[in-house]
């Protein structure tokens, strides 16, 4: 049984609403005290389930590399994401527990935005290839551009 693409909607959903959450940045939404531990359990919690996304997608197809273009897209895009996510998440972790040099730096606005921006880049590419795969290339016209870009077609 293929797991993989029941395990990797729910961390596409955590992932992409952190992304939103990190880009929305009005001072009454920021300023709250909660908002914080939210963004927090959104990244971890996204980046455990990507995780999971990852190994299920290597159980079901191997770790091979190469072979169709748009499946070796997939796989890099899908590792970026987690690579991502997981940096993220442990900035808030250790930001969370006790504050040092990694997470003071990690969890500036200055970097936060751009690695939020380029985490909802890589869940977008990444989905829009796993759809291709599974839908065909041109089931998403909002992807050609990309896919155009990434020479899958």
């Amino acid at each position: 049984m293929n797991l993989h693409p029941i395990v990797i909607h729910f961390p596409i959903a955590l992932l992409t609403l952190y992304s939103i959450f990190e880009l929305i940045r009005f001072q009454k939404v920021i300023e709250k005290p909660y908002v914080f531990y939210i963004k927090a359990f959104l990244v971890t919690f996204g980046a455990l389930g990507a995780l999971a996304g990852v190994i299920t997608g290597a159980i079901t197809s191997g770790w091979a590399i190469g072979g169709p273009r748009i499946f070796a897209l997939h796989q890099i895009f899908g590792l970026s994401t987690l690579i991502l996510s997981i940096g993220i998440a442990k900035g808030y972790l250790f930001h969370w527990q006790r504050p040092n040099w990694y997470s003071e730096h990690v969890l500036r606005p200055r970097v936060l935005v751009p690695l939020a921006l380029l985490l909802l880049i890589a869940i977008t590419i990444t989905g829009g290839l796993g759809a291709a795969m599974t839908r065909g290339t041109h089931f998403d016209p909002f992807m050609a551009p990309i896919f155009k870009l990434l020479g899958v077609y």
